[in-house]
């Protein structure tokens, strides 16, 4: 079983600032409660069983090993830190104000394999992730701490979906989804409604 989480809310979220790989936005206090609420709603989930989860593994940005630490800490797991869960690379974009960015990508070029703002396209970060998601143990209850535009890409390769129709459903910082990748390739939301086209 694999739990994906998306990181707490950071300073950037809260600012309405694109952060793609940006390293060093940091949680909020509100970030910070959602981070313990996701480590709530995994233990509740039961997988664990009164076990520590095997490992909990992070991006490498701040906003996700923040969010990662808490997690790891809440259920007393070892913590690892993987490049490979980052952010979208947004490239030109990376720092700039919201409607900016959504303005920016209104006027260019659009589709899974177009590197946005000359950054990743949704086809490289899918890439990326499914590899790392390959080097997990399958037999182990792993949490993966990550971004909101990584788990769409990761969720539209599990379930076949097209990545760029993926990409338009919102993965609200904190949310939790349990995963099971084997056969049925079972999707959960755990702390809201099930994501739109999952």
């Amino acid at each position: 079983m694999i739990y994906l989480v998306r990181h707490g809310q950071s300073e950037w979220n809260l600012l309405r600032r694109t952060q793609g790989q940006i390293r060093h936005p940091a949680l909020t206090e509100l970030g910070r409660r959602q981070a313990a609420a996701a480590a709530r709603a995994i233990r509740a989930d039961g997988e664990l069983s009164g076990r520590p989860a095997g490992s909990v593994v992070s991006s490498d940005l701040a906003r996700a090993v923040q969010t990662a630490s808490i997690v790891a800490a809440a259920l007393g797991a070892s913590l690892k830190v993987d490049r490979r869960w980052r952010e979208q690379g947004l490239g030109r974009f990376e720092g700039l104000g919201y409607e900016t960015t959504s303005a920016g990508l209104a006027a260019g070029p659009v589709g899974p394999d177009v590197p946005i703002g000359g950054g990743e396209s949704a086809h490289q970060v899918t890439d990326r992730v499914t590899a790392a998601l390959s080097d997990l143990d399958p037999a182990q209850v792993t949490v993966v701490v990550t971004h909101g535009d990584t788990i769409r890409c990761l969720l539209a390769h599990v379930i076949g979906a097209a990545v760029d129709r993926a990409l338009a459903d919102p993965v609200p910082n904190g949310t939790v989804i349990a995963l099971d990748a084997g056969p049925g390739c079972a999707i959960r939301r755990l702390d809201g409604p099930p994501l739109a086209g999952v």
